[in-house]
């Protein structure tokens, strides 16, 4: 079956709001994949509808879904005339995707999974960066990163600048959050459409293209909430998407005529394995423990002693946890820098703390 919009339109060959087109569209097109999330996909929605923007449409892109995830993307479309649907049969996240870019009208696309959220702000902010930076074709986030069940983790820290972020890159490290981004129509069209072949890395692929039709960045507030869970494809298929960046890469090297040491080829998620789950769970409950979310971390250093009973590290999670409830989200300001504080150790989480309370006491001290 052919992708086709709830709503009649023309072809993008002669419509004038046709994707790059600043006539007669909206100033933002925000376009949704969506595959069976229907548990999490009212807020993902209700997330864009709540943007300080309201000059906006949010395309959904139902892939052959089965779990009532298309009956809610026509309800929202029948709520809302923003919203716009899009249904095929299951195709995969980079036809989804294609489909998503091809229905899109504005100049300026922001891209969204079905299971994270946008923070208020996030559309005006990149749009308005976008406005000021003609030569930046991509903008992302930080991010704050929450749990599969919406708690708080930590805000994640990409790097800000094209440099990094091509290096980044090019190393295997994913410097642009997908879900955090906005790309230009025209440049997406320039790049040409996501390529299936590296599924689930098309999007890591595609930001290699964009980086080579213009410039990349990031803006260093969080605009947009990446839930970490279970069912994620970083999660699924975690090592068909290592290997697929790793060809990413190497193309992409060879385009440009340059070298660089392949650095992701660890699991950006846990796989199947205890060890992995073991080690993400200490993760992520470190970063709760920097946040002062010390009843997240609790639950994961009790998450990690399931798997790993004899585990000091995570025994030392909990003994520094227990009984501590979390910190509002409002009063944290820890922030961990992607991807280096994902290559933890626990003495190392530890000692950043006991520093900055060593530079503080030096503080006091010079006052």
């Amino acid at each position: 079956m052919t992708p086709t919009p709830t709503t009649s339109t023309p072809s993008s060959e002669t419509r004038p709001d046709s994707p790059g087109s600043t006539s007669g569209g909206p100033r933002v097109s925000v376009f949704v994949t969506v595959y069976n999330r229907a548990d999490l996909l009212p807020d993902t929605v209700r997330s864009v509808l709540g943007q300080t923007m309201r000059d906006f449409e949010l395309v959904l892109v139902d892939d052959g879904s089965t779990d009532g995830s298309t009956d809610l993307c026509r309800q929202f479309a029948a709520q809302d005339d923003r919203v716009r649907v899009v249904e095929q049969e299951n195709g995969g996240i980079a036809k989804a995707a294609n489909a998503g870019v091809a229905a899109c009208r504005a100049a300026l696309i922001a891209r969204l999974d079905s299971d994270d959220l946008m923070l208020p702000t996030r559309l005006q902010e990149q749009a308005d960066f976008m406005d000021a930076h003609p030569d930046v074709v991509c903008v992302g986030s930080a991010v704050e990163m929450i749990d599969q069940r919406g708690r708080f983790l930590t805000v994640e820290q990409r790097p800000i600048d094209d440099a990094t972020i091509q290096d980044h890159l090019l190393r295997g490290h994913c410097a642009i959050a997908n879900p955090s981004c906005m790309i230009r129509a025209a440049a997406l069209r320039q790049a040409g459409p996501y390529d299936q072949s590296y599924s689930p890395a098309e999007d890591f692929e595609m930001f290699l293209r964009l980086g080579e039709v213009g410039e990349l960045a990031n803006l260093s507030e969080p605009l947009t909430r990446y839930r970490l869970h279970h069912g994620s494809a970083s999660v699924k298929q975690g090592r068909l998407q290592r290997e697929n960046c790793r060809r990413a890469c190497e193309l992409a090297a060879q385009r440009r005529g340059v070298t660089r040491p392949f650095e992701g080829g660890e699991l950006w998620r846990p796989g199947e394995d205890r060890a992995s789950q073991h080690r993400y769970a200490l993760l992520y409950g470190w970063w709760a423990w920097n946040s002062k979310q010390f009843a997240t971390a609790t639950d994961y250093a009790k998450q990690a002693l399931r798997l790993r009973p004899w585990s000091k590290e995570a025994w030392m999670l909990l003994g520094k946890s227990l009984g501590k409830p979390n910190t509002p989200r409002d009063r944290v300001q820890t922030r961990t820098t992607y991807p280096t504080d994902r290559d933890h150790t626990v003495p190392a989480a530890i000692h950043a703390k006991k520093q900055g309370q060593a530079v503080a006491r030096l503080g006091e001290c010079a006052a």
